[in-house]
């Protein structure tokens, strides 16, 4: 398995994910831990809130409102209707309206 490195400015160590980055679907903000919904079902708590894995994601992930980052990889379909986005593992997720142009923008490209 291999460690994926996150560079972070509040702590002086290095922190390591047990995952790939690109394992990533979506990562939810619960609190001040943030959880992340791996492409193979399993999900992961980390006790670092979202904003401090924001900084230092690689490009692809979009986010789609206060509490959640996609990655667009995952993105299935667009449904301008319910402003939501439908992933590859089934489910839905709401976007924000202030940010619903970028999120397209980003995810149609």
């Amino acid at each position: 398995m291999i460690l994926s490195p996150t560079p972070t400015t509040h702590y002086n160590h290095q922190h390591r994910l047990p995952f790939e980055w690109a394992a990533v679907v979506r990562m939810k903000g619960e609190s001040n831990y943030t959880v992340f919904v791996l492409a193979n079902g399993h999900s992961y708590l980390s006790s670092k809130s979202l904003c401090v894995y924001q900084p230092h994601l690689p490009a692809g992930f979009v986010r789609v409102h206060k509490g959640c980052v996609v990655n667009r990889e995952f993105v299935v379909r667009i449904n301008p209707y319910t402003k939501g986005l439908l992933m590859q593992d089934g489910s839905t997720v709401e976007v924000a309206r202030r940010r619903w142009r970028e999120v397209v923008e980003v995810v149609a490209s």
